[in-house]
This record gives C-alpha cells, structure tokens and sequence, in this order.
C-alpha cells in the first residue's frame, strides 16, 4: 500500500491534502501508513533541506493510529483527519519546546496554542515544528542560530522568511501542508522562493492565542500547501468558510497597481504582464487602479512593526543580547528609538488608507501584483537590508489593513522563482480563494 504513494517525483502520485484525504476516505493506504513515509521522507532531507527543528516520531504515530481506528468504524472527525501538518516553531504545542528560531527563547508550554487545538479535534497529525527566521523578524529564513531551512526547489537561494522551514517542507514533499504565521509576508514570500502555494487570511480569522507574538496588531496565522485547494479544505476546518463559496463575479474582473516600484526587477514585471495577459486572453477584465496617496507603505509599516517587536522583545535585547542574531538585534534596537506618538501617527495613517482601499478593492474580485519585486536572492545577497526590504515591499499593505492575500506559483514563463500575489478587503476570504482556484486555473497551475 505505501507503494502508491512513494514517489512524490510521479506526477500521478497522491500528494496534495485532497489526494490524501480521498485515499485515506477510500482505504488505499492508512495514516499510519502516510506518517512513516513522511517520517522517512524527513530523514532523508535532514541535511539537505533541513526544514525542522523537532520531528515528533512516537506522537505521530499514535495520532495515526487513532485515525485509522476512527475511520474503519465510520468516524472520521474531518477531511483533514489523518493527515499530516508541520507546525511552525512559534506555535505552542504542549509540553513541546518552543525556540521561535532563537537561543533566546526557551519555552514549554503548558498546553496546545488553540489553532492546534483545533488541529487535534479535527484529527489532523501534528508531524513536527519547522525552521524559521529568528524571531519571525526577517524575510530571508537566513538565521544566526542554526543556519536556517534550505529551499528545496531552488537550490542557492533563499528559502525566504520567516516561515522557511514550513515552506520548505510543502515545497520538498514532507508534509503535504504547513502552519506559518505571517507579519509583513512571512507566509507569502517564503511560498514563492519555494514555488508553492500560500495563504494569509484576514486578521484575526484563525486565532493567534498560544502563538509567540512578533508585532501582535500585524500577525497573521495561515498555510503554506500544494494547490488553492487544499487551502480551501484548511479554512473550511480552521475558519468554516465553505468549500464552494459565492465564487467568482461574473465579471471576472482584477486590478492592478499602476505603481512601477512595485515591479523593480525587469524580469519581474515581464514575467507579470506575461501572466496578466493570458488571463485576459482567458475571460478575465485586466484594469489599472492608482493606490491611495501620500501614504509610504514600508515606512508605516516598519514604524509599527518595530515598535510592537521590541516590546515584545524588550527584556531578550536588555538582557542577553548576545544570544540575539546581529540583524534581529539591530532591528530590535531600532524599534526601542521610535517613540510612541509616531507609532500612534502610523496607525492614523492607516486608519485614513483603510477606507480608501476598500472602496478601490470592493468592485474587483481581486487586485493583484507580483509577490515580491525581485528575482529570488542568492544566499549572499539575501543577508543584505536592501534585498531583506525588497523582498516584503508587496506584501507589507496586506497586513496593515488585515486583509487576506494569496501567493500562486508565477509559472514557466518567468524567472525562477516567482510569485502572483492576489488581495482582496477583509472578510471576503471565500472569495478570493475562490478567484485564486480561478486564476490558477486560467494559468494551468
């Protein structure tokens, strides 16, 4: 029976959450089966992909064992029952060690973060916990303390952060779905240097309580997966969005910034009007919308980002600097010189954006631009600020206005890797994933 689903590498291979939950529903294989092929598959990868910290063997299995007593009398909890989640290092599992990615951090917790709570009650398999940026405070997945996930995809380049090791595990085939939490595009960037699929909801739609906080009013949890679908089947778990939605308009209408610095890499914003195109040759109403004025992104974002991580980091920087990595030091120390009322202005800054920006989103099914602006970094380059302020020039709105954004695949036609990032205003998740399973499709992704 194992045999069926061995060779990930076999396109007709079951790998995606939908696969594996109609086989495991049909008997073709068992979860304790699934468990131990993932169980090898991680072995194998230890020193080249490196995606986890903690891999959770003998919990593992039993949890398996329990599914599979669960399904042969009828009682499967969820689609997602017996299948297997990496969970990123900053959500806490009870009596697990937490790290955060940090000699600094050091934690037990006492019980399950709710998220995985939830995980539990819909039977799904906790297989381990994945690497990250230290801290969640980086994009690149590049780490002081234990050198970080490799991308699996992309030898060379960076796995992108801070959820790296849980995108490297989807993207290597080492659990067919991942937890990762997302603060500035710490889901949606990692997701495209690995070249797979990932969703950051609305703020606030899957709870943070257990979680250990970056910037608590910008962290998002979410999922790093194969395909739209399987993230349909998660938020229908997670979040009860149902799996067949409103949908897309009959329009089929997108937007796009007419904002060139959103595209700063050349190959980039060929590779964007490539795939821009073949939606519109596929139904799809292309249209240029002009984003709301006055209003600096990146500075806004850094300012309350900032703020709220040295807060949260306030005792680790006072006291065992040294245990901290040299670039989540120095941004640490950044936020402890910004003083609260020009925090309070970038929240008034937002405030006035909010409503424009949901006035320019509501009549478009979605808007769109590429996830990140330049061509995947290099090791090398990836450690330094410029490329690290690059790569979450695109993803950092999202979470100031707590909106839901997905990152797809950019395909064949541009450089590798390279990523679709679709938004939409709060509260209308159903629907966006819903137009991204459409634009995939339109795509062939």
């Amino acid at each position: 029976m194992v045999k069926s689903f061995s060779n990930l590498s076999d396109p007709s291979a079951p790998h995606t959450v939908r696969e594996l939950s109609n086989g495991l529903a049909d008997r073709r294989y068992s979860a304790v089966e699934l468990v131990e092929h993932y169980l090898r598959e991680i072995d194998a990868t230890v020193d080249s992909v490196r995606a986890f910290v903690q891999v959770f063997r003998s919990d593992a299995r039993q949890q398996a064992e329990e599914s599979d007593e669960r399904r042969r009398t009828g009682r499967a909890l969820s689609p997602i029952d017996g299948i297997p989640f990496a969970v990123k290092d900053i959500i806490g599992i009870g009596g697990q060690k937490m790290s955060a990615g940090s000699r600094a951090v050091d934690i037990v917790p006492g019980s399950d973060a709710p998220i995985i709570s939830q995980l539990r009650a819909a039977g799904g398999i906790v297989l381990g916990t994945t690497r990250m940026h230290e801290l969640a405070y980086g994009p690149s997945g590049l780490n002081d303390f234990d050198g970080g996930a490799r991308n699996p995809r992309f030898p060379g380049i960076i796995p992108g952060g801070s959820s790296s090791g849980s995108a490297a595990a989807v993207a290597a085939g080492l659990s067919p779905i991942a937890f990762g939490s997302d603060t500035g595009g710490s889901i949606r960037a990692p997701a495209t240097l690995c070249g797979i699929v990932g969703f950051k909801p609305s703020y606030g739609l899957l709870p943070t309580e257990g979680v250990h906080p970056t910037a608590p009013t910008l962290d998002h949890l979410g999922f790093l997966t194969s395909t739209v679908q399987d993230l349909r089947i998660a938020m229908n778990v997670f979040a009860h969005i149902p799996l067949a939605p409103e949908g897309v308009s009959t329009t089929r209408r997108l937007a796009v910034f007419d904002e060139p610095g959103l595209t700063v890499d050349p190959a980039i914003a060929t590779a964007l009007r490539s795939a821009l195109d073949a939606l519109s040759d596929g139904g799809w109403q292309i249209e240029s919308v002009t984003p709301p004025g006055g209003f600096d992104v990146m500075d806004v974002s850094t300012t309350i980002m900032a703020y709220e991580a040295y807060r949260v980091n306030r005792e680790r920087l006072e006291k065992v600097p040294e245990l901290l990595g040299s670039d989540v030091r120095e941004r640490l120390e950044d936020g402890a010189r910004i003083p609260r009322e020009r925090y309070e202005e970038a929240w008034r800054e937002v405030d006035r954006v909010r409503e424009q920006m949901s006035a320019l989103a509501d009549p478009f099914d979605a808007l769109v631009n590429a996830t990140i602006p330049i061509t995947g970094p290099s090791t090398e380059e990836g450690a330094l600020p410029d490329v690290r302020r690059m790569l979450m020039r695109n993803t950092r709105l999202q979470n100031l206005l707590g909106a839901p954004a997905i990152s797809l695949p950019g395909g064949q036609d541009g450089p590798a890797p390279w990523g679709i990032q679709l938004f939409s205003s709060p509260g209308r998740d159903g629907a966006l994933l819903a137009t991204a399973a459409a634009v995939s499709d339109t795509l062939g992704g």
